[in-house]
């Protein structure tokens, strides 16, 4: 053990000495200047107007990606106007595979990017080098956006208001882009002209290269924004007016049968909305009303064979938007696939408008203030939620703020309390979390990152739990130590903790080999270890160790990936436990799992991915197989199935066999980025639960809004439940 941990902090000195290519940001940096123009450009993506004509083009995109400084094979020519009321770009990027062959599956906002062709920039209004906002499209038009702060904490569920048409040939794709001065985010400046940061990046997904400009070292991207050029002698109008009225109407109908039997119907008409108003170029006032989630994406199902809770990301707009300046916390580090976890969140968005199992509850009123400047960051939140016949109604406070300092460094501090109303005669409710917080980034790879945190409710039990995670990343090596504890009485009520009373020691490394001697269909490969160490919190015991290796890891000039993970676990349980419903004796269990998969080119119009996990489990053995298959034979049509198929055998208190399944199916048909079908259906043995969910959406206007949603939800025992729910919604977003 003590080797192992001299092992790993001999690493943590050895790194920076071993980097490769990591190339430090120009003391002087490229630039680029933007062009003034009268008129106003069609946003049509053909760039026929004589105007483009006077920018002149950005020099010659280089390779991040497979080939680090290496001038990029495929040629990108961008070009950067504006006028009074639009920063305006565009950019060529020539291809030759044909116009109907780019590598786009589908036309969903915010698409996955490594699947996609795509071309991207981001822009630094504060001209910070920390703060960005990025815009980026495929060759059909699709939209991405999102915030980044430090290339550290990103909303990637922003949604700004700007415009995009695309052309395809069989010799480029063009992309056109006008961004409203209103979205964008600039520092009052007495100087009639601006320097901002500036970046481009684009994706070749047929032969996977990644390019760039200016240059970035593989390990970071355009978001790090120090490496970025300049955008000289840009006048932006002075900020002004900037409202954003979002109401919406929506219509509802719920229905429950108990074998084909209606027993409950309801239908409600709901009206409410959201104000967004940018009081100044750094402060941002957010107001939400009654507020509705219809539209928001359905949380995916899991077979869980672990202890720990299931962590289902946030996916409601509300709370995504300037979600990362309320991240506080650590999240686990993708070190392998062994089932174990150490996300610790003292503040986290779902605890807000849902109830213990997960059933929605009515925001009556929210509200959000936001500041951010190359100094410091703040923010509050408000939010009253209305009760059911259980829950309480409750509010909801949290208030945030972070002092920036030095280069890439920063302080900060978290408060969030709940009060939560008396019901059925009860006790009112009240809990206090508090949490500072500090990030500190010693050199563009080496970075710390440290969290305190203390909760009380109104029995005044209080809890403690902290945390702090060393992280180097560069084009060779990713290495890692976590160390985190959470007390007993840790419970914060407005947070996410996978595991109480426990005391984690994760330390381990990545270490990813490009080499000549290794086949050109090979881009990397490379080996990686973790040593995961849980510890009882209270009495000091070893509950859980897991040594994680993957000896085998290869990817594929095409992305391709094929790997093996073996797991050691040792797990002494305190207490009986029932995964799947199979109930396991407390006691000591050590064995050994694997973990092999393999995925095809996931760009393609037919794709597959496979994953077996497989071994002993505790007293007798889990093997489980995960099918997912893509269809993408055109962006307007895309479906793909998932099986998961796994069986416990001789396992537990009473050496139970049993099988358990999951099937999902999604889908989506499009007639273009701003009318689209989707849907995904879901069947699961351990819940014996079937379900439907299916969206028509129609942005008939920018950010503006027509849904048809459609949920069924089902339970096939003796009495087959089943809810069911239709909606209409109607959103209409105008800017002042």
């Amino acid at each position: 053990m003590k080797q192992l941990l001299l092992a790993i902090l001999f690493l943590y000195l050895l790194l920076p000495a071993t980097a490769q290519n990591i190339f430090p940001p120009d003391v002087i940096k490229k630039k680029l200047e933007a062009v003034r123009i009268e008129n106003s450009i069609k946003i049509d993506g053909k760039l026929d107007e004589p105007e483009w004509q006077l920018a002149k083009p950005i020099p010659d995109f280089i390779q991040i990606d497979p080939k680090q400084g290496e001038l990029a094979k495929k040629r990108t020519v961008v070009r950067v106007l504006y006028n009074k009321n639009f920063l305006y770009v565009s950019a060529i990027c020539y291809d030759t595979v044909g116009h109907n062959k780019y590598r786009v599956l589908n036309f969903k906002r915010d698409y996955s990017s490594g699947n996609t062709d795509f071309f991207a920039f981001a822009v630094d209004g504060y001209n910070d080098e920390r703060n960005s906002v990025m815009f980026s499209t495929n060759p059909y038009g699709a939209q991405r956006d999102l915030l980044s702060f430090d290339d550290n904490y990103y909303d990637v569920d922003w949604d700004g208001l700007w415009y995009v048409r695309t052309q395809r040939t069989d010799t480029a794709w063009t992309a056109e882009i006008a961004v409203p001065w209103k979205t964008l985010r600039y520092k009052k400046s007495l100087d009639s002209l601006q320097t901002w940061g500036i970046s481009f990046g684009r994706l070749a997904r047929a032969s996977n290269e990644f390019s760039s400009w200016p240059a970035f070292p593989r390990a970071y991207g355009p978001l790090r924004m120090p490496y970025a050029a300049k955008l000289i002698n840009v006048k932006a109008p002075k900020p002004s007016t900037n409202i954003r009225l979002n109401p919406y109407t929506l219509y509802s109908y719920n229905e429950t049968k108990e074998n084909s039997k209606t027993v409950f119907s309801k239908s409600n008409v709901k009206p409410g909305g959201d104000i967004k108003w940018a009081l100044n170029p750094n402060t941002l006032l957010d107001l939400t009303f009654n507020t509705d989630f219809a539209q928001a994406d359905v949380d995916r199902k899991v077979n869980n064979i672990n202890r720990f809770s299931v962590f289902f990301p946030e996916r409601r707009q509300f709370f995504l938007e300037n979600a990362g300046l309320f991240t506080v916390g650590m999240d686990p580090l993708p070190n392998g696939q062994a089932d174990y976890s150490a996300r610790i969140q003292p503040f986290f968005s779902r605890a807000i408008g849902l109830d213990a199992i997960g059933n929605p509850l009515n925001i009556d009123a929210g509200a959000r203030l936001v500041y951010r400047s190359n100094k410091r960051n703040a923010g509050g939140l408000f939010i009253r939620q209305d009760g059911n016949d259980s829950v309480g109604a409750a509010n909801f406070m949290v208030a945030r703020y972070s002092q920036n300092f030095g280069k890439q460094n920063r302080v900060g501090t978290l408060i969030s309390y709940k009060t939560e109303e008396p019901k059925n005669n009860g006790a009112a409710a009240k809990n206090f979390t508090g949490t500072i917080d500090g990030f500190f980034r010693f050199s563009q790879g080496l970075s710390l990152s440290m969290m305190g945190s203390l909760t009380a409710d109104f029995k005044n039990n209080t809890g403690y739990a902290a945390s702090a995670q060393l992280y180097y990343n560069s084009n060779t090596w990713i290495a890692w130590w976590n160390q985190s504890v959470v007390s007993a009485e840790y419970n914060p009520k407005m947070g996410f903790v996978a595991r109480g009373n426990v005391i984690i020691t994760d330390p381990g490394f990545f270490y990813q080999i490009r080499s000549k001697w290794l086949p050109k269909f090979i881009r990397s490969t490379g080996p990686g270890v973790s040593y995961t160490m849980y510890h009882n919190a209270t009495t000091g015991k070893l509950t859980d160790l897991y040594i994680n290796s993957n000896p085998i890891w290869f990817q594929f000039q095409n992305g391709g990936v094929v790997s093996w993970y073996a797991i050691l676990t040792k797990q002494i349980l305190e207490n009986d436990f029932s995964p799947l419903g199979v109930t396991i004796a407390k006691g000591t269990y050590e064995y050994t799992r694997h973990t092999l998969s393999v995925s095809s080119d996931q760009s393609k119009k037919i794709s597959a991915s496979l994953a077996a996990n497989l071994g002993k489990f505790y007293n007798g053995t889990y093997n489980s197989f995960k099918a997912t298959v893509s269809f993408a034979p055109m962006p307007y049509f895309f479906l793909s199935p998932i099986i998961e198929v796994g069986k416990l055998k001789n396992v537990g208190f009473y050496r139970t066999t049993k099988n358990v399944t999951l099937y999902q199916m999604e889908g989506r048909v499009a007639l273009n980025p701003r009318m689209q079908l989707s849907g995904l259906f879901q069947k699961s043995s351990a819940s014996n639960t079937v379900s439907w969910n299916t969206r028509f959406s129609w942005e008939f206007r920018p950010l503006s809004y027509f849904y048809i949603v459609y949920n069924n939800n089902s339970i096939p025992q003796t009495i087959k439940t089943t809810d069911q729910q239709m909606i209409a919604k109607i959103s209409y977003l105008k800017q002042f």
